[in-house]
């Protein structure tokens, strides 16, 4: 090989090199490009689907202002306001999901702050049921007495309970704002049966209620028992839970609402706390299963 034929050789290394160089930094331009373009679309989807979340909040506080001012004295799953549950709804892009259900299905862990012996025994009442020790009831009602109004149970299971034990007392126990009862209409078959200290009444109240989709005073009557302490038939809290889905985009939220009579005669129904995404508490209603 001649000097020459080998300065040509290294050239034309060299402008492969720059070549090779020069298409690396394009295809990275471009891989950033698309990350970029991926970015953006993902927030404008993520936007998208967040708008559609609140508006679902805002369909449940009309209808549950519709229902305080239309049925004032009654809350059961029949009414308008609980219809409002869809399951993979489709939408542009996409498909929505809603839950809505009645908070006050439950023991409200707030009322022990009132220092009231029923509410107490109550709550001891179903501690012992979900299997607590005494020093474990002891112990949440001082840190809810203390430290309250809690705004949900998490805090307690860092206090020893067993997992399946906790998952137990969700089921029976919530924490809500400002003073509740706990709703007959919403509350289930166990926690009837804690009420009413029978499980008998307890099962033929919720057939009653199956058949003819809420309960009376007139079916406690029946049944030979009175409303137990702190139950009524309506209710004042409610759980919304949403989620849209558009694109790969998913946001859910939930929403705490509670519902007002003022001294006018007027309805006011605010959402007093909300959660996004990870942070949804497990009070909060499921969503629909079989959805992603």
């Amino acid at each position: 090989m001649t000097r020459r034929q080998g300065e040509e050789g290294m050239i034309l290394v060299n402008v492969l090199m720059f070549v090779a160089i020069a298409a690396g930094l394009v295809l990275l331009m471009i891989n950033r490009e698309e990350l970029a373009l991926d970015r953006g679309l993902r927030t404008r989807e993520a936007a998208r689907a967040l708008a559609i979340v609140r508006g679902g909040e805002l369909s449940a506080l009309v209808a549950l202002r519709r229902d305080g001012e239309q049925s004032p004295e009654v809350d059961h799953l029949g009414e308008p306001w609980a219809r409002l549950s869809e399951s993979g709804a489709p939408i542009e892009g996409g498909r929505f999901d809603l839950a809505i259900a009645d908070a006050e299905g439950r023991f409200n862990i707030n009322s022990v702050r009132t220092g009231a012996v029923a509410s107490t025994i109550l709550f001891q009442t179903i501690g012992n049921e979900v299997g607590l020790t005494a020093d474990q009831i002891v112990a949440a009602v001082e840190y809810v007495r203390l430290r309250g109004p809690v705004t949900d149970l998490r805090p307690l299971r860092m206090a020893g309970m067993e997992p399946k034990i906790a998952d137990r007392l969700e089921r029976l126990v919530t924490a809500l704002p400002g003073t509740t009862t706990l709703n007959l209409n919403a509350a289930d078959q166990e926690m009837l049966a804690l009420l009413f200290r029978d499980p008998v009444v307890a099962q033929r109240l919720v057939a009653i209620r199956d058949r003819q989709g809420f309960l009376t005073a007139k079916d406690l009557t029946d049944q030979n028992v009175s409303l137990p302490w702190g139950t009524s038939f309506r209710s004042n809290t409610f759980w919304v839970r949403t989620r849209a889905t558009i694109g790969g985009t998913s946001q859910q939220a939930a929403t705490l609402i509670q519902r007002r009579h003022m001294p006018d005669g007027a309805v006011e129904v605010v959402p007093v706390e909300r959660w996004r995404n990870a942070a949804v508490p497990p009070g909060a209603p499921a969503l629909p299963a079989g959805k992603s």
